[in-house]
């Protein structure tokens, strides 16, 4: 139901430098949370180097299946950046990371709670030599609290967070296909260091930013996460009727009534004014109350025509409606592909290769979209000799 078979572009050139054009980082984050922010400060044009050890991100290893002998989790986030490899528990490396991060504005590392202390690359010592920089961490916990040294992977996160619980619906705990912590905090990480750059354009000092994963998962259930202090209650999980996924003759559709004037509407498309007519379902207090019969009464009558009917009928009544697809058919769905949501990059080991776009848009300084993920190490030879030619100058 994505709608066909468009096929997407290169990205285009914006003819413009992003606005953290001049902005260097230097990434020591591996697999998800971290190399996602750094991929979108490589969007926003800063220039990200993607310092490895030999063995590379742990997550250019998972699989089957890979993409040109990389773990696809790898190549999704690794785009628009540079790849050094170096051996932080090597002297001679680690002196020159240090010397890196002494000429860049931005680090991130995701390294468990004292690794970074260990390896010398701890906000400490380099801003120490780099009084600008803007040193980004991102860990599971925060640092300061008990849960410091637990293992955070996104499974466990939603489980300690209430998402599974929730997403149950309270039958057995149900795993959120989304890795929606290390999503999150990504995109705190992210607002973190852009704030910091911010500050730093006035006072001329860098500063740390901690981002967890832990708040991250909070702050995605935000809208939730409120309660009087007297008896903790939060907003109900079905709060809205009717609000989910309906089985149509030859599929599924998301149908989501959330005012009394969208089910009367609903009910036109349908053309069911018994149950405009009902009095248990006149508002939506009193749907949620009977969310099961009227349940029962849509999905009777959904059952007896094909998804595109519906949608055709209900979108003509204005109700709030849509397919259900595979992330798969999203590679080449039309609005995706017009809109620069899906590019096509080419890698020199993988070939022609489809990905996502940039996440939002600015109109006079464009987000760009990098070359593909590098392969290991692809650029130290590139990177140790800029840095050799800047400090003989």
């Amino acid at each position: 139901m994505s709608g066909g078979s468009a096929r997407p572009r290169p990205p285009a050139d914006p003819g413009a430098p992003g606005p953290l054009a001049g902005i260097k980082v230097l990434d020591f984050s591996r697999l998800f949370a971290g190399p996602l922010a750094s991929m979108t400060l490589a969007d926003l044009g800063a220039d990200v180097i993607k310092v490895e050890s030999a063995g590379g991100d742990e997550a250019r290893h998972f699989g089957p299946p890979f993409l040109g002998g990389e773990g696809m989790n790898y190549m999704a986030l690794g785009r628009g950046k540079r790849s050094v490899v170096l051996d932080l528990k090597d002297e001679g490396d680690r002196e020159k990371a240090q010397r890196l991060a002494a000429d860049a504005d931005v680090v991130i590392e995701n390294f468990r709670p004292g690794v970074t202390k260990r390896l010398g690359i701890d906000y400490e010592t380099l801003g120490a030599d780099n009084p600008g920089l803007v040193y980004c961490s991102v860990t599971g916990f925060d640092p300061r609290g008990p849960y410091r040294d637990r293992p955070a992977f996104d499974l466990i996160l939603q489980g300690m967070s209430g998402v599974m619980a929730r997403q149950g619906g309270g039958g057995p705990p149900e795993l959120l296909i989304v890795t929606i912590a290390d999503t999150f905090a990504a995109s705190l990480a992210t607002q973190g260091i852009l704030a910091a750059l911010y500050a730093r354009e006035r006072s001329g000092e860098g500063q740390l930013v901690e981002a967890d994963l832990f708040r991250g998962i909070l702050y995605a259930q935000a809208y939730r996460m409120v309660t009087g202090a007297e008896e903790i209650e939060i907003s109900a999980q079905g709060d809205v009727a009717p609000y989910g996924a309906f089985e149509a003759a030859d599929g599924w559709f998301t149908l989501a009534v959330a005012t009394d004037r969208n089910f009367v509407r609903l009910c036109e498309a349908l053309e069911r004014p018994d149950l405009a007519a009902e009095e248990r379902y006149a508002t939506n207090p009193s749907r949620v109350a009977h969310v099961e019969e009227l349940t029962a009464d849509l999905t009777a009558t959904f059952a007896t025509r094909p998804v595109a009917h519906w949608l055709e009928v209900l979108s003509e009544r204005g109700v709030p409606c849509g397919p259900v697809v595979r992330v798969e058919d999203l590679f080449t769905d039309p609005h995706l592909v017009e809109t620069g949501g899906i590019v096509e990059l080419e890698h020199p080991s993988a070939g022609t290769i489809w990905s996502i776009g940039a996440p939002f848009t600015l109109s006079k300084t464009p987000l760009r979209v990098g070359g593909p993920a590098p392969r290991l190490g692809a650029d130290t030879e590139e990177v140790l000799g800029e840095l050799e030619v800047g400090e003989r100058r």
